[in-house]
């Protein structure tokens, strides 16, 4: 997509679930914003795209992951909920004690955000503004991905942990490998709060 000249930042939403709330927060935050999201589950973007209707934002129905290539992905339903909120979907099946369950799978495209941060125009910026990451487990194989590419990126928010609510997830989806592979890169941790992490560099 072309990016408007008044552009000054990039940020970067991966998973967006049903309402993409940090995509929304950013773009109502300032007029030189612009995002790109990346959410694989096509009924969650349709109902993004219905909601959000902005030149400053630009939706790729993929999932990001290690591979360029299709995956198997889990999309949930919530035992909870009328809605059936699809926010749990994940590469990995969730636990029987967890509240979702899988409805039903899909194969994915996948990217890497290595592949798509090759694209950005770098004599026009010099960094990422902020990448958030919500990949139900996949978090840290989701910010690995940006390969060579890492340290274009300013501020990153992940979940550090899904309290064991997916079967197979990585063994090194936790708090403690995910700070020290972002401090190896040369990021601090400034905040921690529930499963959340944000780190800068």
């Amino acid at each position: 997509p072309n990016i408007p000249t008044h552009i000054k930042k990039i940020r970067i939403d991966v998973g967006l679930s049903y309402d993409a709330p940090h995509s929304s927060q950013w773009l109502n935050e300032a007029d030189d914003i612009f995002v790109f999201g990346f959410e694989p589950v096509p009924e969650n973007c349709e109902n993004i795209l219905k909601n959000i209707k902005n030149e400053r934002f630009h939706l790729y129905q993929y999932a990001v992951s290690t591979t360029n290539d299709s995956k198997t992905f889990n999309v949930t339903k919530h035992s909870e909920s009328q809605k059936h909120d699809r926010g749990q979907s994940s590469f990995y099946e969730p636990n029987s004690w967890c509240p979702f369950s899988v409805d039903f799978k899909i194969k994915v495209n996948c990217t890497t955000l290595n592949k798509f941060l090759s694209l950005i125009d770098w004599n026009r910026f010099n960094e990422i503004d902020f990448l958030k990451v919500d990949g139900q487990g996949h978090d840290l194989e989701i910010v690995k991905s940006a390969g060579e590419y890492i340290k274009k990126i300013s501020k990153i928010k992940l979940e550090c942990t899904t309290n064991g609510a997916y079967l197979n997830s990585p063994l090194d989806h936790n708090s403690e490998s995910i700070f020290k592979f972002l401090t190896q890169k040369g990021y601090r941790l400034v905040m921690a709060e529930g499963g959340d992490q944000i780190y800068e560099i």
